[in-house]
């Protein structure tokens, strides 16, 4: 029988309620008491031997897969007489099944982008090695976010595929209308069965109606409804990828999901860019954006909670320019007068502060800098996003404790690493000093904070907030600024859609970042004294992923051209050019190593998989097929999952995330190019994207 709610499973797990029943036991939503985070758990109430080896076999399996259109599995175990239990990622949000209950008929836009995030997930698990096949993908199955993820979840029939093996009756089962005719018989199953359910659940979101049984259709009971029949505004070439995936033969259908996948983008490019929105999932492709008139403060905003405001009509289009200038200077005017007058001893203590810096920063002439054109340049006043520049007080460490600083001596080893940590459950930035293992939290946002990168001198830290986790993109994010010595919080940006992965140029007066504009990623600088904003992406192309090269010269990124390629441009976003060479296989996070003349990045292991590992290649070799592993020694049994590199100030060092035998990661550090391995943090949650303090400036 289902367990009671307030259960307490396994001494650890507290029941919440029942999310869901099957014939093979319930799945109940809980709470882990010992990471205090809310789970899934997936019960096997049946004790027959066939399906308790399945049962372990595919948890075995399915705890490793790491994917960010999948949930993770993270506990298995038996409790005697009673089942067998599963632990994973507890995915907020409504399924789809809901969501067209709702509505009746899903968007065009949207169900295309569904298509393509459930395409990511199927071409990683049928990439496993064996091969790892869904069996059960129908809306109920996947579920949206509140941020507008993709997630494929339930495994409840998944089929582990190793060769020449029938699939047992315990795993043999079916749902109507979305079960490919392969799947009632004995005739085995495989990859392409999950390229029908996909197939039928993308009709059935468009259509409103389940698509004839395929069963039915198999002995000449029915027909399949041409998908337009029932909707018409649906596109004649979606209606025919759709009707591909639907074929009864599984030799007539796409015989991978990553042609799936291809079919459904080349769909998407033919939609005017216009119709390129949603609001409710992440588009990540986006119309090209023109570099003439572009206003930034159209896309600026505040965000409110996990809430991303999306206007449906935004009025002050049809303003003149000039006249929203003249409103907001008459509006601050007044704001200052008001203040004066209520408050005159903080209104001049606050005006003296401003009026002097606190600190200066010295502006240098880069060589290899190439001037920025004055046309690419967007004024902050007229279009730049407006920041709060109250600085606010964010966390109660006192100034005397901040840990300053460390010279490295000779072979490195000692200084600051500024990291992610979830240690109290959302991400939030920490310092580690490498020397006594001390750590200290920096930030405690509500919202979470990430992807710290530091000031030139190290006296100050930029980050993206709000965070939820790693992800390659942050929906909603700002940029902030932290200052070490003011022990205060500066908003730099404000994004309806998000501004994240900063980077803070070597000269210390631009700051490089990725924002989303219509769900496009691009590249963007800000400088941080008058706020004026350059758009650095041309709007061919998903930029992101930034980095200084060391004399502020060039700017290495990662563009989107089939697979994720790093590229080089000029500090004002002229003449990219493509730097690695990998195929299909994604590149991320490049990271300039000038004291071997090297660019590291990190690569996925292979098409569709999330994890990663570092390669290097040198910037002599650009346009070469030169790139080579950098691993740690004597790690011949198992490779090591790694990523985010960042390299200590004297070049003898490199940190990074680092996944061991599926352990949650950790930061570590070792000498370039792969000795003298050593773990810096082994708390109970995730650590990553570590940022080394650079040295303080020797003052003459």
């Amino acid at each position: 029988m289902p367990l009671e709610n307030g259960y307490r499973l396994n001494q650890r797990y507290k029941i919440i309620d029942i999310l869901g029943q099957g014939g093979m036991g319930a799945v109940y939503r809980a709470v882990d008491e010992n990471l205090d985070v809310t789970v899934a758990i997936k019960e096997n109430a049946f004790f027959s031997e066939d399906y308790a080896r399945q049962f372990q076999r595919e948890a075995k399996v399915l705890a490793s897969l790491r994917h960010p259109n999948l949930p993770r599995v993270f506990d298995y175990f038996v409790i005697d007489q009673q089942g067998q239990y599963l632990v994973m990622d507890y995915i907020e949000g409504d399924d789809l099944r809901q969501w067209m209950n709702k509505e009746g008929v899903i968007p065009e836009i949207d169900v295309i982008q569904i298509g393509i995030e459930i395409c990511n997930a199927l071409i990683y698990l049928h990439s496993r090695t064996p091969p790892i096949t869904h069996r059960d993908i129908k809306p109920g199955n996947i579920k949206i976010t509140p941020e507008g993820e993709v997630i494929l979840v339930d495994f409840g029939l998944v089929k582990i595929n190793y060769d020449k093996e029938l699939t047992t009756t315990a795993a043999r089962a079916m749902t109507p209308g979305y079960s490919p005719p392969e799947q009632y018989g004995e005739t085995p199953t495989d990859h392409r069965s999950d390229i029908f359910s996909l197939g039928a659940t993308l009709y059935a979101a468009l259509a409103g109606y389940l698509p004839e049984d395929s069963l039915s259709r198999t002995t000449g009971k029915a027909d399949l409804t041409p998908l337009r029949d029932y909707n018409p505004d649906v596109s004649e070439a979606l209606e025919k990828v759709i009707e591909k995936a639907l074929a009864l033969r599984y030799q007539d259908r796409w015989q991978t999901a990553e042609d799936f996948k291809q079919a459904l983008l080349d769909v998407k490019e033919s939609i005017p860019r216009e119709a390129w929105h949603s609001d409710h999932v992440i588009l990540f492709k986006s119309p090209n954006i023109s570099d003439n008139g572009t206003n930034l403060s159209e896309f600026s905003g505040k965000i409110q909670g996990n809430n991303l405001s999306r206007p449906k009509k935004r009025w002050f289009k049809r303003l003149d320019p000039v006249w929203i200038i003249f409103v907001s200077l008459l509006a601050v005017m007044l704001l200052l007068l008001g203040a004066s007058a209520i408050w005159p001893q903080n209104f001049r203590a606050i005006w003296g502060m401003n009026s002097t810096p606190t600190r200066a920063r010295t502006l240098s002439v880069i060589a290899d800098k190439t001037p920025a054109n004055p046309s690419e340049t967007i004024v902050a006043a007229e279009t730049a996003p407006t920041p709060d520049i109250t600085s606010t007080l964010i966390d109660s460490f006192p100034a005397e404790t901040t840990p300053t600083p460390t010279k490295t001596p000779t072979g490195g080893g000692a200084g600051m690493i500024a990291y992610v940590s979830e240690q109290t459950g959302l991400p939030q930035i920490w310092l580690l000093d490498t020397l006594t293992g001390s750590t200290q939290q920096l930030t405690r946002l509500d919202e979470g904070a990430c992807q710290p990168d530091w000031s030139p001198a190290g006296d100050a830290l930029v980050f993206s907030s709000p965070c939820s986790g790693k992800r390659s993109r942050h929906a909603g994010a700002s940029l902030f600024i932290l200052d070490l010595e003011e022990n205060s919080l500066t908003q730099l940006t404000k994004s309806l859609e998000g501004d994240f992965d900063p980077a803070w140029s070597p000269a210390g007066d631009w700051i490089a970042y990725t924002s989303l504009l219509n769900g496009q990623l691009q590249l963007f600088k800000i400088n941080i004294y008058d706020l004026s904003v350059v758009k650095l992406s041309d709007g061919a192309y998903n930029d992101f992923d930034p980095a200084w090269s060391k004399g502020g010269g060039q700017i290495a990124f990662v563009r989107t051209r089939g697979a994720d390629q790093i590229w080089i441009m000029s500090a004002d976003g002229q003449d990219p050019i493509q730097f690695s060479l990998s195929g299909v296989i994604d590149n991320s996070h490049p990271c300039w190593y000038p004291q071997e003349g090297l660019m590291l990045y990190s690569q996925v292991l292979g098409a569709g998989s999330p994890s990663k590992k570092l390669f290097g290649m040198r910037l002599e070799d650009i346009g070469k097929h030169e790139e080579y592993p950098i691993t740690p020694a004597n790690q011949t049994d198992y490779v090591p999952l790694m990523d985010n590199v960042s390299v200590s100030p004297d070049g003898i060092w490199l940190a990074f995330d680092y996944w061991y035998y599926d352990v949650l990661s950790d930061i570590y550090i070792m000498k370039f190019p792969g000795v003298d391995l050593r773990q810096l943090t082994n708390d109970p949650a995730l650590d990553y994207e570590p940022a080394w303090r650079p040295l303080p400036p020797v003052n003459n």
